[in-house]
């Protein structure tokens, strides 16, 4: 006896088309790393792993990949493979926790005369500059992957001769995860007149700190040099230490300071900022501006600013300022990340 089953031409490739399974595991404890960054040369964008650290891609056509796996606090792993055309090929990816051995604190003035990503010859310096980069890295893609909005609760405060404060002004700004892309650093523009949710350009200049954007702005790495202090202590934790500051060449405003990350995880947890020649922008009447951000994880591995304090003095017998911001609130569009 003779059956026919009907199968459409669609189905028949989608049962024939290469695929790529995977599981990316930590390999002193073989748990799974959720949350991990995995890319596939070519023709595939970076996207994360899902909460039990497993990925998939469907292939246009069997041949020669390479699979990129990022997690922050790993050694980051290059694998070759080659897909057949009519089989899904699963693979298990083991990462090793990272291990860096760290100079004691040294905090020495220089001048930056060789800007840009620091060489390969300083491997402590080269292994923590790539996972600042890799913070950056996994707040770009949450912000494409999960898009959000947050909000700023700011304060501001003048600081009287006797060195009491007046009674604060506050309000509430809103912003989307997308929105400080369409003002990235460049050099000239850490001083810049107010945009979107800021205010007025009219009446209102912001001024920029060390953001994790502008951590991993490729301009902003090429007018700054790295150097790694070591650990330090900052807001009762002893996390690890790197410092930038602006190239000579940079003539115009801009900001040197340190970005502080958990000795374990390599997460960003601080940043402190101050203003580099503010003379040489719009704030004439500004002698310095400090900045202290502290950050927090809005999903695993993923950090964003949590509070902001500036301090803001001024030449001619003008008092201080001191604002504070705090973000008070994180919405996701639509699904949240995995917890």
């Amino acid at each position: 006896m003779l059956w026919w089953v009907s199968v459409t031409w669609t189905q028949l490739a989608a049962a024939q088309q290469p695929s790529l399974r995977g599981l990316v595991v930590a390999v002193e404890s073989g748990d799974p790393l959720g949350f991990s960054i995995v890319t596939l040369h070519p023709g595939f964008g970076q996207r994360f792993t899902d909460a039990r650290g497993t990925f998939a891609f469907d292939l246009p056509q069997p041949g020669p990949y390479v699979l990129s796996v990022r997690q922050i606090g790993y050694a980051p792993r290059d694998t070759q493979l080659v897909i057949s055309g009519d089989s899904a090929t699963t693979v298990r990816i083991v990462l090793h926790h990272l291990a860096i051995e760290l100079p004691p604190v040294t905090i020495a003035a220089s001048q930056c005369t060789d800007p840009g990503p620091p060489g390969s010859s300083d491997t402590a310096l080269r292994a923590v500059f790539d996972q600042l980069q890799e913070n950056a890295r996994r707040l770009a893609l949450l912000a494409d992957s999960y898009p959000f909005r947050y909000t700023f609760e700011l304060t501001d405060r003048t600081v009287s001769q006797h060195g009491d404060t007046g009674p604060p002004v506050t309000r509430r700004l809103e912003f989307s995860s997308d929105q400080a892309r369409h003002h990235p650093y460049a050099v000239g523009r850490v001083v810049e007149r107010a945009w979107g949710p800021w205010g007025s350009p009219d009446s209102v200049l912001v001024i920029r700190s060390a953001e994790l954007d502008d951590l991993g702005n490729p301009d902003f790495i090429a007018s700054h040099c790295f150097h790694l202090a070591g650990r330090d202590t900052i807001g009762g934790e002893t996390l690890v230490r790197i410092n930038f500051e602006p190239a000579i060449r940079v003539r115009s405003a801009d900001m040197a300071g340190a970005a502080y990350l958990d000795p374990t995880t390599y997460a960003l947890r601080y940043t402190t900022t101050w203003l580099i020649k503010p003379e040489r922008s719009s704030l004439i009447n500004v002698r310095a501006v400090t900045f202290r951000t502290r950050f927090r994880d809005i999903a695993r591995g993923v950090p964003l600013q949590d509070s902001l304090t500036a301090v803001t003095t001024y030449r001619f017998g003008k008092p201080p300022n001191i604002q504070t911001q705090r973000t008070v609130d994180v919405r996701f569009r639509r699904q949240p990340p995995p917890p």
